[in-house]
């Protein structure tokens, strides 16, 4: 089968066939036992894949599952292969890590597969060939006794009946298959009973018909692991539209106190000659003036390909993004983009239409959401022009529809959509849709229209990295001519984080604060902004906050352990060192291995600094860096490879201790839920053993937040 259908970003390095992808999950400390467990219990057949980005590379996991059962692995990364054991061992632990994507596919060729990866295979071939069941011959009357059990519990024993009168072979294996299927119908109905299946109440209702007649569905599972990905996504998606939503209302209420304040000093400021009068400041950071669109078309002239900025998280939408837009229905049709709120979809879809309207003038294209379509369509029944409207939708060249997810609520539309896209698809024309989830993920949506949506490419848009969204600031900054120095900008970036609609009102309110107060831009200015917690205004300069208790005050408060105190750091322990610079953590490090063991430094400074530094006599240095070709030993921000030397460390000699200098690092190249996932790991690990753990830490490189999480997880010592 192709591979270009696929959506998501596998470096498609490990060339299997693709088969049927029924089911995407997050990665997570039991995400991939969980996973096992369900599959061993109706025998699934097909393979689990693994994709997991970390330090700007990529890495692609595969276990070959047969009856339920590992029965051979590989494993991919920076142009190297391993199979077998060892490549089972490294898919499991970047299964660990909650930015890793795990894919279930079915309906492959397993026994092709197997002999094809002879070397991936996890037990000796003798272990792994199973033999051929042979059914033996069956009394008549054990026979009848088993139908009438079965259909007493509902099942459609049809195919066993139609060979009673058939040779005692033939009869014997209808009777075994029936007995497996009936095996695998009543595993995969514990899993249905188990679901939530609020919106997909129909394709339950459908399944739970067909495992009644499990010989002639053998493929049941799939199709529950299938809905069972579907009703996943919804939780999620609706979990994530929920935090949205109170990010949003958050945002415009830290907003409007900004306008409070201002509002109090607004007579001072408009003779101060400030450039902004508070009504501006209202309509720039409050309503943000909609961007102009062109009539015809209805696609916003300014989002164009140049104005987009293009990460790791986007790259692939924005690569087929450009292919679809310069080869209207040749490459991908349908192109589907999916991503949360505020992450680019919606631009993406404009720039399509432009480049498009740019390049060929003469042709027809439309950009409209599911809403507008819906409305346009009751308004064309209503007053009899229904044959014009379909006339002007199935004769564009290129048809954009955004927010399908609404079409959950519109059934009525599902028709009239269905044989628009038909037609136009019939007749080679671009269609490109957007929306938050997958089709398959969107309640009460017909099945219809889920198997076009997903006929093309489905390409997603993740949240965007630290550095795309300093990148982002910066070509806004540059745009509206607002000079602001990297560090604030990085500021912003990390106070907003995962919305780049809501990262360009940060950027906003904190631009014309500034000018409305007369105060530059400073990073404290920025988190005074954007964390709400700004000051009684004055025609006077600002003065220092009241003495009041502060988060760090309270901080120190809860601090198990005072800086007066000599510290001596005890085995079986972990321990967050506070400070600026990892003075004190070297110093207690040196000194617990002054009792003996060995000691694992791994740090952002160079090591042959460290070395001058610190008596590191019994210890190795890995520098944490991306940097090839030092002569220093290094080691990238990958997790999976500093548990692995960390673990491996600790298995080679019974005491000793471990320095991890470079938290912030590792958030910045992975997120700080999987730092968080790590760091767990480790502590469990350190429990149960005679080491001490140090992560040495600048309070101020973490969010307020990310910092109380780790000080509840470690014993905390703090230097001024």
């Amino acid at each position: 089968m192709g591979r270009g259908h696929r959506g998501s970003h596998t470096p498609q390095d490990l060339l299997l066939p693709e088969g049927k992808l029924i089911r995407t999950t997050r990665g997570g400390p039991t995400a991939l036992k969980q996973l096992l467990l369900d599959l061993k219990k109706y025998s699934f057949s097909g393979y689990v894949r693994t994709v997991r980005s970390g330090g700007g590379k990529r890495a692609e996991g595969i276990v070959l599952l047969r009856g339920g059962n590992p029965e051979a692995s590989l494993y991919h990364r920076d142009g190297t292969q391993d199979r077998g054991r060892s490549a089972l061992k490294k898919v499991w632990q970047d299964s660990y890590d909650e930015s890793c994507v795990l894919e279930l596919h079915a309906r492959v060729d397993m026994d092709g597969l197997v002999r094809e990866y002879t070397n991936a295979i996890l037990e000796r071939p003798a272990k792994v060939v199973k033999k051929t069941k042979i059914p033996q011959t069956m009394e008549r009357s054990d026979i009848e006794k088993q139908i009438r059990a079965w259909k007493d519990r509902g099942y459609d024993v049809s195919s066993v009946e139609s060979n009673l009168e058939a040779e005692p072979l033939i009869l014997a294996a209808s009777v075994v298959a029936m007995r497996d299927g009936v095996k695998k119908a009543e595993a995969v109905g514990e899993i249905l009973t188990g679901l939530d299946v609020s919106g997909f109440e129909s394709r339950a209702a459908i399944l739970r018909e067909r495992l009644k007649d499990p010989v002639r569905h053998p493929d049941i599972d799939t199709e529950v692991e299938s809905l069972r990905d579907a009703v996943d996504s919804l939780r999620q998606i609706e979990a994530r539209r929920q935090l949205e939503m109170e990010r949003g209302r958050d945002s415009q209420a830290r907003t409007r106190k900004v306008l409070d304040l201002v509002m109090k000093q607004q007579q001072a400021l408009r003779s101060d000659g400030s450039p902004y009068s508070t009504e501006d400041l209202a309509r720039k950071v409050l309503e943000e003036s909609q961007p102009a669109r062109d009539a015809q078309t209805n696609v916003v002239q300014a989002y164009t390909f140049e104005s987009f900025i293009v990460g790791e998280s986007n790259r692939f939408a924005h690569g087929a993004a450009v292919a679809v837009a310069k080869q209207p229905a040749k490459e991908y049709n349908p192109l589907l983009i999916t991503s949360g709120p505020g992450l680019g979809k919606t631009h993406l879809l404009h720039a399509i239409g432009n480049y498009i309207v740019s390049h060929a003038k003469e042709s027809k294209v439309m950009y409209m959401t599911c809403e507008a379509f819906a409305s346009s369509l009751a308004n064309a029944k209503e007053i009899g022009t229904l044959s014009t409207f379909r006339e002007r939708m199935r004769g564009l060249d290129c048809l954009m529809i955004d927010d399908i997810q609404f079409l959950s609520g519109m059934p009525e539309i599902h028709e009239e959509l269905f044989y628009t896209f038909n037609d136009l698809h019939d007749t080679q024309k671009q269609i490109v849709l957007a929306g938050d989830r997958p089709p398959k993920a969107i309640p009460n949506l017909d099945e219809r229209l889920v198997s076009r949506f997903e006929s093309g490419l489905v390409a997603g848009i993740e949240p965007p990295d630290l550095l795309m969204r300093v990148t982002i600031l910066e070509h806004r900054a540059r745009d509206e001519n607002v000079s602001i120095e990297g560090e604030v900008l990085t500021c912003i970036a990390n106070l907003v984080d995962n919305n780049v609609r809501e990262l360009g009102g940060a950027f906003n309110r904190v631009v014309a604060f500034s000018s409305l107060m007369n105060r530059p831009i400073t990073q404290d200015l920025a988190r005074e902004v954007l964390s709400g917690a700004t000051a009684e205004p004055s025609t006077e300069p600002i003065p220092p906050p009241p003495l009041e208790r502060t988060a760090e005050d309270e901080r120190a408060a809860r601090a198990p352990v005072s800086p007066t105190v000599n510290h001596e750091l005890t085995p079986g322990r972990s321990y967050l060192i506070e400070e600026e610079r990892p003075a004190k953590a070297f110093r207690l490090l040196t000194d617990f291995l002054g009792g003996g063991g060995g000691g694992l430094v791994i740090t952002r400074t160079n090591p042959k600094r460290v070395r001058q530094a610190h008596d590191l006599s019994a210890g190795r240095v890995l520098w944490l860096t991306d940097r090839e070709g030092s002569a220093e030993e290094t080691i990238a921000p990958t997790l999976e490879r500093l548990v692995y030397e960390i673990e491996d460390f600790m298995g080679k000699q019974p005491r000793g201790a471990i320095l991890l200098d470079g938290i912030e690092y590792l958030v910045s190249n992975n997120s700080f839920d999987a730092v968080l996932m790590f760091v767990r790991r480790l502590l469990d690990a350190i429990s149960e053993s005679r080491y001490a753990f140090i992560i040495s830490l600048g309070p101020a490189t973490l969010k307020d937040q990310e910092l109380k999480v780790l000080e509840r997880e470690m014993e905390v010592i703090r230097f001024p």
